[in-house]
């Protein structure tokens, strides 16, 4: 049994792209690994793109029967795996040559650590409107983020003070797990276009600790054809975090309950000033978010009509004083 499960989801990858990725993992410092190529159904020829590596015994190549879509791929590509530690690793980002050394080794220090994420650096190959989020998350990181050790609860407190934003834990390909917690944590949640990966983390802090390693351990490549650039631009998965806060809810009583409400409360007013600003740029949201935004106006009437009071006095505040 290998000691890592390098689970590949794609999905018509950019052939160079695939290549330097799967370059990065062939340079590795820990060489125990199984690599799982998992395909969605298209008419890119994937299996072409790496013939050169499946000739190494370690690749297995996996084309799905049907479209299953980002959490639908994850999911698949977590049956395959045979090793205690999965580490995915995305069709265009890029590990440094100790990334799996150094995850593993934390594992063996950190018995009672089911996560761990390692620091990177975002490449960005086209000049998108997300690049300034992308730049105000490393900042943060740098200001808040102490490396090492957190107990789940404590981390789960820190981050809901601010309001589950940003993604600190980070992007699944920087982020490696053992396969027993993810077996008590269950399958991604595959109707969360844009989100999937922080309800995961946030199941994950319920049932085990987390270990943040500070550096720079390889490279997240943002582009226009990227799926959270897609589902950004089109609104998809505006309001996941919502339905983040309606379950982390329903998982407490007493005095953390009511903390995770204040916090969603203030989220909700960050997300209706996001919704506003859309709404001024002309910018569509996709059919499925707003159907998000209908079941929570109907369930939550005076928590959205207070956040978008406030948005809009602030707004009308700031105007008049530029006006004057």
């Amino acid at each position: 049994m290998p000691k890592v499960s390098v689970l590949i989801p794609t999905y018509k990858p950019d052939p160079r792209h695939l290549r330097e990725t799967l370059q990065s993992l062939l340079t590795q410092t820990e060489q125990d690994f199984e690599c799982i190529l998992c395909d969605e159904p298209t008419k890119t020829d994937t299996k072409a793109i790496i013939a050169e590596y499946l000739r190494d015994k370690r690749f297995r190549y996996v084309r799905n029967s049907a479209l299953l879509g980002i959490g639908g791929n994850w999911n698949q590509s977590l049956t395959h795996a045979t090793a205690p530690v999965i580490a995915f690793l995305f069709q265009d980002d890029l590990w440094e040559r100790d990334y799996l050394e150094t995850g593993l080794k934390i594992f063996a220090a950190n018995p009672g650590v089911g996560f761990v994420s390692q620091n990177h650096r975002y490449r960005y190959d086209d000049n998108l409107h997300t690049i300034e989020g992308y730049e105000v998350l490393q900042n943060i990181k740098r200001e808040v983020l102490k490396p090492g050790l957190w107990k789940g609860s404590d981390f789960l407190k820190f981050w809901l003070q601010r309001n589950m934003h940003p993604n600190l834990i980070g992007e699944p390909p920087f982020v490696m797990l053992r396969r027993e917690v993810m077996e008590e944590v269950g399958p991604f949640t595959e109707t969360m276009p844009q989100f999937l990966d922080v309800e995961y983390w946030l199941r994950c802090l319920l049932v085990t600790d987390w270990y943040y390693a500070d550096g720079l351990h390889g490279t997240f490549r943002v582009h226009g054809e990227a799926a959270s650039y897609r589902n950004n631009a089109s609104g998809e998965g505006l309001y996941d975090r919502l339905r983040c806060f309606e379950w982390l809810i329903g998982k407490f009583d007493g005095d953390m309950r009511r903390f995770v409400i204040a916090s969603r409360n203030r989220a909700v007013e960050d997300m209706a000033k996001k919704f506003l600003m859309r709404v001024k740029r002309r910018q569509g949201v996709s059919a499925n978010g707003s159907k998000q935004v209908l079941w929570f106006v109907l369930k939550h009437p005076f928590v959205v009509a207070y956040a978008v009071t406030k948005v809009l006095w602030r707004r009308m505040t700031t105007e008049s004083s530029l006006s004057h």
